[in-house]
């Protein structure tokens, strides 16, 4: 009964079960293991687990105590502790089917698929005729490697006659499921034979048929295949698979410079068949040079013009990696421009183009040249665009995007705000109005623009919020209240960011059983690979790394007796509406009418918990993490750096340096870090004398002599690397002396906004004196004339 009501969520019935068993047999250790279970779901977690924990030892051998310890465990997401107390529970019980289903759910949570083969063998062997473990079994034997084995599975059971009636799109997955397994196992033709043979039952028509023409080629019967892709091509001439696989089929490779020439040519074919294709129409810019690229990018710029799409310099943007590409798309729409301002319209044409033309081509320009930084000439041509038209939205976020790479995030915000009146329904528009805002720390404003997105009656405008899951708002915010000082509400934002990957990568266990139910095999497939990747996502190591920089600074801080004080703020009881407001952002934000319930996001509004942790062992955890999922990224291993040099696992400091220079032997950090190092090494009398000769005789093998100026002289980058160990040394005045350079013209070629912001912040944590920070400013300014961030 207890594991009914367990299932049902009714908690508290299940604890007054329990301890009404309890007053009779106050030492049952299976009904104190059930009671402690009940309590860790209702928020009373230390007291439930103390209490299974006692269960265990009054009846170390009960397969119920082991199973409901391992259910809170899982429901705690301590998959590892879960599945040794399952494993425990199998030993008194091995025959438990629910044990077996929920530990093998776990196994491939946690990536242990030979375990989860096992364990499937077990379930398949207790009832064969059960869809849903059989074809678990399947998956398992896929994610092992072991196509083969999937396929005998699948072909054992698929058949049976006592097997429960499965619908039409059920058939049609698992028989393309099958067909892909057939095709992993590398006998494309025997593929290809069954393909034919499911064709009658599959639903999905457009898979059917890529996988036809995906097998034809792979048995190289490029005719036959050629004839299958175009057939896609019909259907959908903008997909990049159907048009790189109709090539291959001719023998071109679309990445091979000899091929070149014959991939227009066939391009050029398919432009013919398909002439409304934008992507057909795009592809030739890629591949061509010279007079065909001016031929193919005038072609493809006076169809955009005339049409007005708004797109036509974020589609071209990729080609500007090639300097002759961008040059030759500036020239080219100058002319264009040119030709409608003089004679209203093209050279090849004879009829007058619309007066929106000149719009575009203005519009297109300032993109142009924001891109190569001249701020002025594109605010001259996007101001043009918008006296042209004013009520067109598109010229006003580009003016907003010109001036802030300009410099001028006030204005920057208030132009993206203008253009947001102008259509206060669009959400793209009121999201990028919430960047700009956030980027000039308005962080109160921002929220309340924010609340557009809640609905009226949610019954929690914070929760709501935050179960947007929307990593963009949570980044930047923490990013605004760290230039404000307030450390503890920049964590509590980044860690709202991280916790949205760690609910990806928690809810897949969701769909182990619930996939395989649905016989959505593919799927399922698909989000075990994509899972492996998730923390690969950018916004996560940005969250990741700026938080773990947060507990650096804390921890220093600590250190220098100058420890960070969370920032308080008022209490606001008033409820918040959609027209409501807030003094003091989303801390401020009321429950709502009525509303009782303290969530996890308004328990601790000002970080505190995040700031009075062990902050070097906090972001020693993040480091380690994004070594094991980012390590390819030199900033990874900056940053492991950092944290392994304040904790004095100098070992681990040479192996950080190591990989950093694996990955970029010429990165501007090694220098300073190699110094750090060393002078650590000659500073740090606990550390064993010993242990220090093979790491300084490392150093100099790998590095030699070296100066923490190395590089300064001609990079920017060398610069603010340098600076920045100069300051952890305690160096201020020589960081400050290398900094006040940096907006000078030798640092012409890396020197952008963002490190000359970066060389500011830098310059104001030297100690350098106001003066000095003036004529950082002043020069600052004649680089970037329209800042009004120096």
């Amino acid at each position: 009964m207890s594991m009914t009501l367990y299932e049902a969520s009714q908690y508290k019935k299940g604890l007054k079960v329990s301890e009404q068993i309890l007053k009779k047999f106050p030492d049952h250790g299976e009904t104190l293991s059930v009671k402690g279970m009940f309590l860790a779901h209702l928020e009373r977690k230390e007291e439930g687990y103390e209490l299974m924990e006692r269960g265990l030892k009054i009846n170390p051998q009960s397969s119920i105590s082991w199973h409901v310890y391992g259910l809170v465990c899982r429901s705690d997401k301590k998959y590892v502790q879960a599945i040794k107390c399952y494993e425990e529970a199998l030993k008194a019980d091995s025959e438990n089917m629910h044990i077996l289903r929920e530990v093998a759910s776990l196994y491939v949570q946690m990536r242990q698929y030979s375990k989860a083969v096992e364990c499937r063998e077990k379930l398949t062997a207790m009832n064969p005729f059960f869809p849903s473990f059989w074809l678990g079994l399947a998956t398992a034997h896929h994610m092992n490697g072991r196509y083969d084995l999937a396929i005998k599975v699948i072909s054992a059971h698929e058949l049976g006659n006592n097997q429960p009636p499965l619908d039409k799109y059920m058939i049609s997955e698992l028989s393309l499921y099958k067909n892909w397994l057939i095709e992993l196992n590398g006998d494309y033709q025997q593929a290809l034979e069954h393909l034919k043979e499911i064709r009658p039952q599959i639903v999905d028509i457009t898979g059917w048929k890529e996988k036809k023409a995906r097998l034809l080629l792979k048995a190289d019967r490029k005719e036959a295949a050629a004839t299958a892709f175009q057939d896609l091509l019909e259907r959908n001439s903008e997909n990049d698979d159907y048009i790189t696989g109709y090539m291959e089929c001719n023998g071109l490779d679309m990445k091979c410079d000899e091929d070149q020439d014959a991939v227009l040519e066939v391009i050029g074919t398919l432009q013919q068949q398909f002439p409304s294709s934008n992507r057909l129409r795009f592809l030739p810019l890629m591949y061509s040079t010279g007079d065909n690229f001016a031929v193919a990018a005038e072609s493809l710029a006076k169809y955009a013009l005339r049409k007005g799409i708004p797109s036509l310099f974020s589609s071209v943007r990729v080609l500007y990696a090639d300097k002759t590409k961008g040059a030759a798309l500036g020239t080219l729409i100058e002319s264009c421009a040119t030709q409608i301002r003089d004679t209203k319209r093209f050279s090849d044409s004879t009829d007058d183009e619309p007066a929106a033309v000149l719009l575009w081509c203005n519009y297109y320009l300032a993109q142009h040249y924001d891109y190569y930084g001249d701020h002025e000439r594109a605010l001259t041509l996007i101001e043009e665009a918008i006296r042209s038209s004013p009520k067109t939205i598109e010229p006003y976020m580009i003016k907003a995007r010109i001036l802030k790479h300009a410099g001028d995030f006030r204005g920057a915000r208030d132009t993206m705000d203008y253009a947001r009146q102008q259509d206060v329904g669009d959400r793209y528009l009121t999201t990028k109005f919430i960047k700009y805002m956030l980027r000039v720390d308005e962080v109160d404003e921002a929220e309340k623009t924010y609340l557009l997105f809640v609905n009226e009656d949610a019954p929690h405008k914070i929760q709501e919020i935050v179960n947007m899951q929307a990593t963009w708002y949570m980044n930047e915010r923490g990013h605004a209240y760290r230039r404000m000082g307030d450390i503890g509400r920049a964590l509590k934002h980044y860690h709202q960011a991280i916790s949205v990957f760690d609910t990806y990568q928690d809810d897949q266990y969701d769909f182990h059983q619930y996939s395989v139910r649905k016989v959505t095999l593919r799927s399922y497939i698909d989000i075990l690979e994509w899972e492996a990747t998730v923390y690969e996502n950018p916004a996560y190591q940005t969250a990741a790394r700026a938080a773990a920089e947060c507990y650096l600074e804390l921890a220093d801080r600590k250190a220098s007796c100058n420890t960070f004080v969370p920032i308080e703020i008022e209490k606001d009881d008033k409820p918040l509406t959609r027209n409501g407001s807030a003094q003091q952002g989303q801390h401020n934000l009321a429950a709502g009418v009525g509303e009782t319930k303290v969530y996890d996001v308004e328990k601790d509004p000002n970080g505190t918990k995040f700031v009075e942790s062990d902050n070097l062992a906090e972001a020693l955890k993040l480091a380690e993490h994004l070594e094991s999922v980012a390590a390819s990224n030199p900033d990874t291993h900056v940053l492991a750096f950092e944290v392994h040099l304040r904790m004095q696992k100098y070992f681990l400091v040479l192996k950080a340096i190591n990989a950093l220079k694996a990955i970029d032997a010429t990165h501007p950090a090694l220098p300073s870090m190699v110094v750090r190092l060393s002078q650590a090494l000659d500073t740090d009398e606990s550390f064993a004398a010993a242990l220090k000769v093979p790491l300084r005789a490392q150093l100099a093998k790998s590095f030699g002599a070296v100066d923490i100026t190395t590089g300064t002289a001609e990079s920017i980058d060398s610069v603010l690397a340098a600076a920045k160990s100069m300051l952890a040394m305690g160096n201020g005045d020589q960081a400050a002396a290398l900094l006040v350079q940096t907006p000078e013209a030798k640092y012409a070629e890396g020197r952008t906004l963002l490190k000359l912001l970066e060389a500011k912040r830098l310059l104001a944590k030297s100690g350098a004196d106001e003066s000095t920070q003036a004529a950082f400013g002043a020069t600052a300014k004649t680089v970037f004339p329209l800042a009004t961030c120096f």
